[in-house]
């Protein structure tokens, strides 16, 4: 049961910091995103890279740490304000500043990335696996990644259905989330280096 609980936490944690809800007014405002085609190549795009980038940076981000001799403590203190910058470019813009490139020009960049997996994402993942284990953390990026897909993929039913106005109040109500992680993060991260 405490996997299961484990899993759950961290799903809801990674979807709202990926945010594919975020991600539909540029995946919709994309020029021929309409045509058929082009809709299935970003959505074979989304189902492919998302999940892979995220577990390659949840399998290697501690050999990452080990390299550059970063310890635990370290790393929560950044990803937490990094984590926290995101919060609030979201929280005050809509979306993170750090979304990239003219949407109109890659479906990868900036739509998978640095949009869905952006550095508050990498830098989740690679904190999960400090606290689980690998296979939960895994299970738990499918499972998120699943999701995003789902949204993405019913995108333009779900702008239909809820009114963009709706959509920005969701995406700004997920960066709190966001926000609170980050601060946890940053208080832990403290002790833990006041401890050393």
């Amino acid at each position: 049961m405490s996997i299961a609980i484990d899993v759950l936490i961290m799903t809801t944690q990674l979807i709202a910091i990926v945010d594919p809800v975020g991600a539909l007014p540029i995946m919709v405002s994309m020029p021929g995103i309409e045509k058929p085609e082009v809709f299935r190549k970003a959505l074979r795009i989304i189902a492919i890279a998302v999940p892979s980038l995220l577990i390659i940076f949840a399998v290697v981000g501690q050999y990452i740490l080990e390299a550059f001799n970063i310890s635990i403590a370290d790393f929560r203190i950044a990803g937490g304000i990094v984590l926290l910058v995101i919060g609030i470019d979201t929280l005050r813009e809509g979306a993170p500043r750090t979304m990239g490139l003219s949407p109109e020009e890659f479906i990868f960049t900036p739509i998978v990335t640095p949009m869905l997996v952006g550095p508050g994402a990498i830098t989740s993942v690679m904190l999960f696996t400090t606290y689980y284990g690998i296979p939960e953390v895994i299970i738990s990026i499918l499972i998120a990644s699943l999701i995003t897909y789902l949204v993405i993929r019913f995108s333009f039913t779900i702008i239909r259905l809820i009114g963009s106005n709706m959509l920005r109040f969701i995406g700004r109500f997920l960066s709190l989330i966001i926000m609170a992680w980050a601060v946890s993060l940053i208080i832990e991260g403290i002790r833990e280096a006041l401890l050393i």
